[in-house]
């Protein structure tokens, strides 16, 4: 209690100094106008102009030397350096590995972050003025009444400076130099400026480097280069045949036709996520679909599957259900369990399209099940062929196809790799024995709760990779009772029987969140 009375009483003494020193400032600036005023007129220009400049040189001097000492006072009250470190921020979130040196103020530009938001002008400023009145209220339970008060005030005149100054010019949330910076890199033709694969950090790569990677993958069985020039425009024409064909059958209506055929669409297109967390930093390949063909129907699809679909008992949509789960786990204190996670190599490259789409439409279309779709058996695999089948896709000026395999990047591949792996997932049931006890997956990523010795456990992956051709499987075991899965550390508290959980970082995990 009077430690409480203490910190408010503190608050308000320094609140009070504040708003002293405050005064005297602006009553020093006043003075100093006025002594300005008077020296001008009372002087020669040139001796005006000497003394002008020794004081302010004089006014430097001090600068320099008060600033450090409050720069320390600061960090003391902070518990720690003021704003942003820069030097420690970029080794996690700027990873260089071209042949161009950055300059300092481009590694700062590139330290904001791939989703830094670049400011110039205020659109809306009534929304504006309650963005920061809403924002301000969410720190008035954080501070003491009186410095809230103080905040606000200050917010409020910074905020109607602002618009002030929006009215007349633009602004920018990024300095001169930096400005300079982001149209240098982005004129520079030698590198390219990659999101990670995973974290929120930034690559630099070598553009012939970055080519050559590109250029690997798509030599792969999966792809092929086109030379036929049309054949975007004729997939085009057949999917929109198709559904005029449809409207004409009286499957679909005027409405869910014009939502789902193509006019004036773009080509899909192929770029790389560099894997930071892996050595030679090879790139994930991802096939944006946006504005092509077939987006909007893969799109219509997706929702349909997905809404139709059951979803399988080892399914978790993120980290907070696969908590939940494990938490209900009440562990034997008689028996010895091992943690262990797999991980599909390639998942979405690897899945066999032809095979994932009869899956889909077997888990759809079930004698006892009805569906909300227009479109029979048939109809819809036709529908589903024309988006994922022979998909083309341009990459430095030529065009491919992605001939198996589903697209990162499309609206139906994490549906379709997902329903394939719950169907492989159905094997589970004919092992008798050395089964997991807990087998939770999340995309391709797999957690397993095993009471049985680690031998038999290596078995089980050896089985598990002969599932199918296109599939492998890399394991990781436990280490020291503790496991990582997603964000969440899973930890074998074997003298409370039962699996605790933390907060867990990977190594690729910036700490970037907002600048």
């Amino acid at each position: 209690m009077h430690s409480l009375k203490y910190k408010e009483l503190q608050r308000d003494c320094l609140l009070r100094e504040y708003e002293s020193r405050q005064k005297q400032a602006r009553q020093l600036e006043k003075s100093l106008s006025s002594l300005t005023c008077c020296l001008e007129k009372d002087l020669s220009s040139i001796d005006y102009i000497n003394l002008k400049k020794f004081y302010y040189d004089v006014a430097c001097r001090v600068h320099s030397n008060v600033m450090p000492i409050h720069q320390k006072k600061l960090e003391k009250l902070n518990g720690g350096p003021i704003g942003q470190n820069y030097d420690e921020m970029k080794s996690k979130t700027v990873h260089n590995i071209s042949s161009y040196t950055l300059s300092s103020t481009e590694e700062r530009l590139l330290c904001r972050g791939w989703d830094f938001c670049i400011e110039n002008k205020v659109l809306d400023f009534l929304e504006f003025e309650t963005d920061v009145e809403l924002n301000s209220m969410k720190i008035e339970s954080s501070c003491h009444s009186s410095v809230f008060r103080s905040l606000c005030r200050h917010m409020h005149n910074a905020s109607q400076q602002l618009m002030r100054s929006c009215k007349r010019k633009k602004f920018s949330n990024l300095s001169d130099d930096e400005l300079k910076s982001l149209k240098s890199l982005k004129s520079n033709k030698n590198i390219v400026i990659a999101k990670a694969d995973k974290g929120n950090s930034i690559v630099i790569l070598d553009k012939e480097s970055y080519i050559k990677k590109a250029e690997q993958i798509l030599k792969g069985n999966q792809f092929q280069e086109i030379n036929n020039k049309n054949y975007h425009q004729e997939r085009e024409n057949e999917l929109n045949k198709y559904i005029y064909a449809l409207l004409k059958e009286g499957i679909i209506d005027q409405k869910l036709r014009f939502r789902l055929q193509s006019t004036c669409s773009s080509l899909s297109v192929f770029y790389g996520l560099p894997k930071i967390h892996k050595t030679e930093y090879p790139i994930r390949p991802i096939i944006s679909t946006i504005g092509s063909f077939q987006y909007e129907l893969s799109k219509y699809l997706a929702k349909a599957i997905k809404d139709s679909s059951p979803q399988a008992d080892s399914y978790i949509k993120d980290a907070f259900e696969f908590v939940k789960k494990i938490k209900s786990t009440i562990l034997d204190k008689e028996k010895s369990y091992m943690m262990c996670s797999f991980d599909v190599e390639s998942l979405y490259t690897n899945v066999p399209v032809e095979e994932a789409i009869n899956v889909t439409l077997d888990f759809m279309f079930k004698p006892t099940k009805n569906i909300s779709i227009p479109f029979n058996r048939e109809q819809m695999k036709k529908l589903l062929e024309l988006s994922v089948c022979d998909a083309p896709f341009r990459f430095q000026n030529k065009i491919y196809k992605q001939i198996d395999g589903v697209a990162m990047g499309s609206p139906l591949a994490p549906i379709l790799a997902n329903l394939w792996l719950q169907r492989i997932e159905q094997k589970l049931n004919r092992f008798s024995k050395n089964r997991p006890i807990i087998w939770l997956r999340y995309v391709d990523d797999i957690f397993c709760l095993f009471d049985i010795p680690k031998a038999k456990i290596l078995e089980f992956h050896s089985r598990i990779n002969k599932w199918h051709k296109n599939l492998k499987f890399t394991i990781e075991m436990e280490s020291n009772k503790t496991l990582p899965f997603l964000d969440v550390l899973v930890t074998r508290d074997h003298d409370h029987n039962q699996l605790t959980t933390s907060l867990y970082r990977k190594p690729t995990h910036t700490g970037l969140y907002l600048l």
